[in-house]
């Protein structure tokens, strides 16, 4: 993506002369096919991005191309008798990093300056956390830890840092290869020995190996290995070997035009004809890699059709030149415009618009950022100088995250330092109730953990299955669908709740209420499943066989009380229902002599009020939903179905007709359909009455059976 190695100019690919394996230094000849190259290679890239949001195999060929570079200079310096010591490695380190860090730095800076102004709070953090994976080039490491799905059909949702994994691919070879030039160096001085052939060994190794775990581990896990580093060395280890063995080959010139056009046409075709994203780092990577070695090893032809002559055609070759710059601003502008728009994918307007400004501010960055730098003497002059300007670039890029993170922390202490005051959340709703906080007040959760503020987050408990005192038979649930939330050895009640996460967003609520009136307290649980019947489940397999288990091991447990969701609300907002097989699930309890507590499901929305809120105001963001102001459907349920009781909290959520955002400056929900703890725990005592006016009647019920 860039030279690195001051090798044949500043930014100048370059050709090893043929030369004895020792011997004076000789002059190395201009390489502007390879500049051209780059440049082709850099717009496939940003093309694929832009229009086809696919993989062009591109990046492939820079990281081929950097090893290849930097195999010219350390192979010249071998055979010239130069040792590879640690004093010629950390020579070359701080030189490489003074050279690539400076606009890496001023991307980060800028992009986390963009994200504060256009990109949702909720998402903030993990940028972040993302930043510092720059900085320290271990991006590739943090997406796979992250399972970061980098074919994600919406790249505005994608992180503006998303591309810098193969940087950081490549940060981490300009460590680890200049260690293999050392035992190379090494080799080749102890026994006298021919640094082409101990190189060649030595790379065809790492070739070997790395090929192997890649076919390995894209086959096995294709979503990792696409970041990872070690599936990736054979790339750079095909580079390094073309470096070596290129004084060995000959290729006639109509032999050597026509691979020069296989290559440049292979390279072409790779995004088109091949799944890149389902396949790529695997065998079918060679592909790109080889065409590159074509255009490479053939060079510049003497005929009129050559591909060389388009590769060196003047605009390709200056293109070539800010390629690393390119590479570096248009996947940032590209996020950025379509979190904007709100489109998933650039138009064609729009797209040559993004990559015209990409090409300008490329330049730009080049000429008044990485060209004065990389040219500035006194950073050459001493390591420790060339250090400083690496230090200064950390500084710039990490230092960007900490005042961002110290000044959050300052609000987010300010604003929970005042939440007794200024966050009633929906006490605020209590006609007794008078604000006496600030009028300006901030709201909690905070906007950066308000996609985080859950009730699993806030904890469920300890497992069924490792719970000791737990003794009640499972009947197959697995740990993770059955929670112990309370334990209470003498409870005044046993109380089981089921169902999935709209069930599991009132545990905030029920667990308090638990600790408050003695009750023991379980959770059984699926995501996505609903405690209905297997043909209301008929969508998951995974569903179905939950089900029964279960409703085996609450028949089992015989609770007091049954918790469950009772209705289902539209997305559109028109509409709210009873799911099939609800009803028959409550009939069956009451009749077992179980009361059973419905609650009514809260409002669901097409949109988040995350999403609405970055370009709207609190009072267009308040969506209108039936559940608003139409009675509980189940309510009916009380006087039909001895047993029952319903407890609905839809007005606290939609007070007055709407679904805010936020109610007594606390956000009402994390998403599109589910409510914030924070909200959840403020409306404890309305949740207390009403749960135990249904626990009542239900019990009333059931008594005068």
């Amino acid at each position: 993506m860039t030279d690195t190695h001051g090798t044949g100019g500043p930014d100048s690919p370059v050709k090893e002369a043929q030369a004895p394996e020792a011997g004076p230094r000789k002059k190395r000849a201009f390489r502007p096919e390879i500049q051209g190259l780059r440049a082709f290679a850099v717009l496939l890239v940003a093309i694929y991005h832009i229009w086809f949001g696919r993989v062009s195999g591109g990046v492939d060929v820079f990281l081929m191309i950097s090893a290849f570079l930097m195999t010219l200079s350390f192979t010249g310096k071998i055979e010239r008798g130069v040792k590879v010591g640690w004093s010629e490695l950390t020579k070359y380190w701080v030189h490489v990093f003074k050279r690539i860090m400076p606009l890496v730095a001023i991307i980060v800076a800028g992009s986390l300056i963009a994200t504060r102004l256009f990109i949702s709070p909720d998402r903030w953090l993990s940028i972040m956390h993302e930043a510092f994976s720059v900085i320290f080039y271990y991006e590739n490491w943090f997406s796979i830890a992250n399972a970061v799905d980098y074919y994600a059909a919406d790249s505005g949702a994608a992180s503006p840092f998303r591309h810098f994994w193969s940087l950081s691919i490549q940060g981490q070879i300009f460590v680890m290869w200049p260690l293999l030039f050392a035992l190379g160096s090494l080799v080749v001085r102890k026994f006298q020995a021919r640094a082409r052939v101990i190189l060649a060994i030595i790379f065809a190794v790492v070739f070997i190996i790395s090929f192997g775990f890649s076919v390995y581990y894209t086959y096995s896990n294709q979503t990792a290995a696409y970041f990872n580093t070690f599936a990736r060395l054979w790339e750079f280890a095909m580079g390094s070997l073309v470096a070596i063995v290129l004084p060995w080959i000959r290729v006639r010139t109509g032999v050597g035009a026509v691979l020069n056009w296989v290559g440049l046409l292979a390279i072409l075709l790779c995004g088109a004809l091949l799944d890149v994203q389902g396949q790529f780092p695997g065998f079918i990577a060679l592909w790109p890699t080889l065409a590159a070695s074509f255009i490479i090893i053939c060079g510049q032809s003497t005929t009129r059709w050559g591909a060389d002559r388009l590769l060196k055609w003047k605009p390709l070759v200056w293109l070539g030149s800010n390629s690393y710059g390119l590479y570096l601003v248009h996947w940032p502008l590209l996020v950025f415009y379509l979190t904007l728009t709100g489109r998933e994918k650039a138009g064609f307007f729009s797209g040559v618009g993004l990559l015209v400004l990409s090409i300008i501010l490329a330049y730009l960055l080049t000429k008044l950022i990485d060209t004065p730098i990389r040219r500035w003497k006194w950073s050459e002059t001493k390591r420790w100088r060339a250090g400083v300007v690496i230090l200064a670039c950390v500084v710039v890029g990490a230092g960007s995250v900490l005042a961002w993170q110290a000044r959050i922390a300052y609000v987010t202490h300010k604003i929970e330092a005042s939440a007794d005051k200024n966050n009633p959340g929906a006490e605020i709703l209590d006609p007794d109730y008078t604000y006496k906080g600030d009028a300006k007040a901030g709201l909690l959760p905070t906007a950066l953990t308000r996609s985080d503020d859950f009730a699993e987050v806030n904890g469920l408990g300890e497992e069924c299955s490792k719970d000791k005192g737990f003794d009640k038979d499972l009947h197959g649930l697995t740990g993770e669908q059955c929670y112990r939330v309370v334990k209470n050895d003498r409870p005044s009640k046993h109380v089981v709740a089921v169902g999935n996460s709209h069930t599991e967003q009132w545990m905030t609520a029920l667990k308090q209420k638990a600790q408050d009136d003695n009750w023991d307290l379980t959770f059984v649980r699926h995501p996505g499943c609903f405690f209905t019947s297997e043909d209301d489940n008929w969508f998951s397999g995974e569903c179905q066989e939950w089900l029964p288990k279960a409703e085996t091991a609450i028949g089992d447990w015989h609770p007091d009380n049954l918790v469950i969701q009772s209705t289902f609300s539209s997305y559109d907002g028109a509409a709210e229902g009873i799911r099939a097989g609800t009803e028959d699930q409550v009939r069956k309890w009451t009749s077992e002599g179980v009361g059973v507590i419905g609650i009514r499901d809260n409002a669901r929305f097409g949109e988040s009020h995350t999403e609405c809120e970055q370009g709207k105001s609190f009072e267009d963001c308040t969506f209108p939903h039936v559940t608003a102001h139409t009675p509980d459907p189940t309510a009916p349920w009380r006087q039909d179905i001895p047993g029952y009781g319903s407890v609905d909290m839809d007005d606290l959520v939609c007070p007055d007709g709407g679904c805010p955002p936020a109610v007594g400056n606390v956000y009402t929900y994390i998403d599109d359909n589910h409510l914030t703890a924070t909200y959840v725990r403020s409306m404890q005592k309305f949740f207390d009455q009403r749960f135990d006016d249904a626990a009542n009647i239900s019990g009333d019920a059931l008594a005068s059976r």
